[in-house]
């Protein structure tokens, strides 16, 4: 209980940063998406303003723009978020070595032992400004300060946008009276209506609970942490987002702009997001074993299927291949709406896992060499043939536009030369 955790959350990252670069946006509503207006996907944030007519990461632009008829959308420039998430990471680093990324827009600090509660509400004031000053003046967060985790994030979630709620242990019950249970970061929407059963709907109501009971319900390990969290016992370990593991599994997925019914057409696609991911995998010098795919149809179901390699892989032709001999299995055809595929079983490459034979060697050299120029030149400036027919099968509409193919870019952001 001696610790201090501060939690910033920044306030419609995605939405905010698009109106720091456009001036024009500001103090309009706005939607960022995958993809560009009028195409098939969902909205990953809304501004501040757009979030006042009931919108959310994860609704449908149709029925986005249902909400709010006057919302701007925006395509995603994912790799400007990550780089300027790294940079403000970067700038907590200033107030302590221990900064834990929760998500691209989230991190907890674990403040110095000498620390007192009304110093960390002095350096919260400080990463407000320096934020604004060192990143961008329209961006806000809001910081939550607590004793641990979970209720440093609850802290944060009590005051939007721009926010600053402290939380410590002699004014745990008085919030813990009046603060919904739902609010708690782990109890989500299949633990929510089992606590309502028991008759629990606040923080409080859950630490009078009998620890037997929740134990019962929820299983030692989730019924534990509820009787703990409710008591306000927070005890969660941080971690550096610098000692983290690598990736987990390198993919990509796409949405197509209309339904197709030709495998063949799935296929294309396929190497398309195959050669994608391949190039990731070159770039953070990783190679990998199971390879899986997974096709949406147009009813919204899925189908799924990996398959462990014999040998490592980071050619994105090879991924392909492997993809294409999991598709056989593919249930009868359907309308297919989405076509992924995943690489994961990561190693670092190094001179033990590189090819034995020669003419390996040379290949890998190649597509290398095709690396460096496309990174220089544009993605995709030198290519495999087949792909240059991917439009004009697939994107291609009934009434003869074509839909421009909205994938994130695959480019490394040098931290030293880029500016926003």
């Amino acid at each position: 209980m001696s610790r201090i955790i501060l939690h910033l959350d920044m306030n419609s990252y995605f939405a905010t940063m698009e109106q720091q670069a456009y001036p024009s946006l500001r103090g309009k509503p706005v939607g960022v998406a995958g993809k560009g207006q009028n195409e098939r996907t969902v909205i990953t944030g809304a501004s501040i303003e757009a979030k006042k007519f009931g919108l959310y990461s994860g609704i449908s632009t149709w029925e986005a723009k249902r909400l709010c008829p006057e919302l701007i959308i925006i395509p995603a420039d994912y790799d400007r978020y990550i780089f300027t998430s790294k940079r403000i990471f970067s700038l907590l680093e200033r107030f302590t070595p221990t900064v834990d990324v929760f998500s691209i827009d989230e991190c907890f600090l674990e403040l110095p032992n000498s620390t007192d509660w009304a110093t960390a509400e002095k350096m919260a004031h400080q990463i407000k400004k320096l934020i604004q000053t060192q990143i961008g003046s329209w961006l806000t967060c809001s910081i939550g300060i607590s004793y641990g985790k979970t209720l440093a994030k609850l802290a944060s979630e009590l005051q939007k946008p721009d926010g600053l709620v402290v939380i410590r242990l002699e004014t745990f019950a008085k919030m813990a009276a009046v603060t919904p249970v739902q609010e708690l970061c782990g109890v989500g929407h299949r633990i929510r209506p089992r606590l309502n059963q028991l008759g629990i709907t606040t923080i409080s109501e859950l630490g009078a609970a009998p620890p037997k009971m929740l134990i019962q319900t929820f299983g030692n390990h989730t019924g534990s942490w509820l009787h703990r969290i409710g008591n306000g016992l927070d005890d969660d370990i941080l971690r550096s987002f610098r000692d983290l593991p690598q990736e987990k599994s390198v993919g990509h997925s796409y949405t197509l702009p209309r339904d197709v019914n030709s495998l063949e057409d799935a296929k294309k696609v396929l190497l398309l997001l195959s050669e994608r991911v391949g190039v990731r995998l070159r770039r953070k010098n990783l190679i990998g074993r199971t390879v899986s795919v997974y096709i949406r149809f147009n009813d919204r179901t899925g189908w799924g299927q990996r398959k462990c390699q014999k040998e490592f892989v980071l050619d994105g032709y090879q991924i392909y291949q492997a993809g294409v001999q999991l598709i056989q299995y593919l249930p009868p055809s359907r309308p297919i709406r989405l076509v992924a595929i995943t690489i994961s079983d990561l190693a670092k490459q190094t001179e033990t896992t590189r090819p034995l034979f020669e003419t390996d060697r040379r290949h890998e050299q190649l597509i290398k060499a095709v690396d460096r120029v496309n990174s220089r030149y544009g993605e995709f400036t030198v290519h495999r043939a087949v792909l240059a027919k991917i439009k004009s099968r697939i994107f291609n509409l009934p009434d003869g536009r074509v839909k421009r193919l909205y994938l994130p870019q695959v480019t490394e952001v040098n931290p030293f030369t880029k500016r926003i």
